[in-house]
Formats: structure tokens, C-alpha cells, sequence
């Protein structure tokens, strides 16, 4: 994982993916699957003429060409890459990338810095800064004194409107379901 400086903010290069692998759009899609395979990979960038025209995923390869009973020898890249290219910036924030990529239902983005290909950024590469991300969010908390604890919930008939309740709390000696401590406004165990 690389070091990133302590800014607040986590940008696409601090977790991006580069340098690419790139192929024409009239290699294969059996070189394709080659490639991604050799280096362990989920994308190709698909290139015309030295310029980025597409992307094809292990998805593309798996929906385009496996489940069609296609021979992945004879399906060209331009057939199944998917395109236009969306790219981001890399000095762009990681919640950017992630709204990018959640409006428009991708996993990974081409990353564009003047006009040239810098890396891919995916879900995946995200994701590795999940658990560190936690951690700080914890550590926060704990500093301003904010402690969450796991709070039991109790089965049986709620002590304020009777009803049954599988998510009971106990709030001052009373057993609440959790319509009553929104009405109440106590949430939380005292």
C-alpha cells in the first residue's frame, strides 16, 4: 500500500493501479484472457491506434464471449470491450471516484492525466483502505469520548405499549421496543 500524506483527504493516485496493460481492439479476446491471467488482472485498456477507445473486463469476457459458446480466438476486442472510456482524475478524492462509480454502475475507472492513461482505479483498490479507514473513524470517536458498545436486545412484550418485540432494550429499568425509544428519544442504554 502506498504512503499517503496525512491531508485528510485519500486520492485516486494514492490508490490507483499503474502502469496498465493495454491491447488493440483487434487482439482477441483469448489474449485478452492471457493477459489478465499472466499479471493478475481484472481490465484491458483496448487501444485504436495508440489511443484508448474501450475496456474489457474478465465480465465482458465471461457474459460476451463463455456464455455466448463463442471461440475467444475469433472474438475481436472492439466486439466486447465496453466504451466510451470513463475516467477520473488522479487528484481527485476516492469518495469522488466512488460516487462516479456508483451513478454509473461500474466497478473501475480509467485514470486520465493530460490526456494520457496514468491507471485504473477499481472497487477493489478501494476497498484495501477499508480497515484502516474504520480504525481511524474508531480512534476519533474514542478521543472525543464517544464509545459504542454492542447493546443487547431482549425478546418479550414491550413495558410501555405492550406489544411483542424481538428488539427490546432495557432504558431505565423498562423494557422498550424500538418504537417507543424513537418516541421517547432515548436510544441509547443509560
Amino acid at each position: 500500500m502506498k504512503e499517503t500524506p496525512l491531508t485528510g483527504e485519500i486520492l485516486v493516485r494514492d490508490v490507483m493501479t499503474s502502469p496498465i496493460i493495454e491491447l488493440s481492439e483487434e487482439d482477441t479476446a483469448a489474449d485478452a484472457a492471457r493477459q489478465m491471467a499472466k499479471y493478475k488482472i481484472s481490465s484491458i485498456v483496448v487501444t485504436r491506434n495508440s489511443s484508448p477507445v474501450g475496456i474489457v473486463t474478465k465480465r465482458d469476457l465471461v457474459e460476451k464471449v463463455v456464455a455466448r459458446d463463442l471461440k475467444p480466438s475469433e472474438v475481436r476486442l472492439k466486439d466486447v470491450m465496453s466504451s466510451p472510456i470513463i475516467t477520473v482524475r488522479p487528484d481527485e478524492t476516492i469518495e469522488e471516484a466512488l460516487r462516479t462509480m456508483n451513478k454509473l454502475n461500474v466497478s473501475r475507472l480509467v485514470v486520465a492525466y493530460r490526456g494520457r492513461i496514468a491507471g485504473i482505479i477499481s472497487m477493489k483498490d478501494i476497498l484495501k483502505f477499508t480497515p484502516d479507514i474504520i480504525e481511524i473513524v474508531k480512534e476519533q470517536l474514542r478521543i472525543r469520548g464517544i464509545v459504542r458498545r454492542p447493546e443487547p436486545y431482549f425478546e418479550g412484550y414491550c413495558d410501555s405499549c405492550g406489544e411483542w418485540s424481538d428488539m427490546l432494550r432495557r432504558i431505565d429499568d423498562h423494557l422498550l421496543c424500538e418504537e417507543c425509544r424513537l418516541e421517547t428519544g432515548r436510544e441509547t442504554v443509560e
